[in-house]
């Protein structure tokens, strides 16, 4: 219970913080491409997060965020995104991988013990069956019903 505590307070402070730190970028309407190759055209620029540009599509519904490690130093120096981002959010990345990779263990582990659990009632389960066919309960016979004779 603690650890869920915990986990939601830093989420709070992480989503508070998240968004002072966001730098507004107006709005702006670009075509730009991606270290990838990836055209993103006519996008609404709405802000830069710890993490990377946030941006909507301005002819449908929808839109994304393109990481800082994904796009060029210029561009980001074009848009007056700090260079330290890019850092921030790869310290971000790694940190993140880390809590995933914990995560997973922790899964890994408790799916282990439940398989472990299982195995061990099942063979209880086993050997409680056997033990009770090797020293059968015995009951005794019914009494035979007397039965009229006929005439009587």
């Amino acid at each position: 219970m603690k650890r869920l505590f915990w986990v939601c307070l830093c989420m709070l402070v992480s989503f508070g913080a998240a968004g002072q730190s966001d730098i507004d970028l107006g709005g702006k309407v670009m075509t730009f491409t991606n270290l990838q190759g990836r055209a993103f055209t006519n996008v609404r620029l709405d802000r830069a997060t710890l993490d990377g540009v946030i941006y909507s599509l301005t002819n449908t519904i929808g839109g994304g965020m393109v990481k800082y490690k994904d796009l060029s130093t210029n561009f980001l120096a074009d848009l007056n995104i700090p260079a330290d981002r890019i850092q921030i959010a790869q310290q971000r990345d790694k940190v993140r991988a880390a809590q995933k990779q914990r995560y997973n263990a922790e899964v890994q582990a408790l799916a282990l013990k439940q398989q472990q659990d299982t195995a061990l009632a099942y063979s209880n389960a086993l050997v409680q069956a056997s033990n009770s066919a090797a020293n059968p309960v015995v009951t005794p016979p019914a009494k035979p019903k007397k039965v009229p004779k006929p005439g009587q």
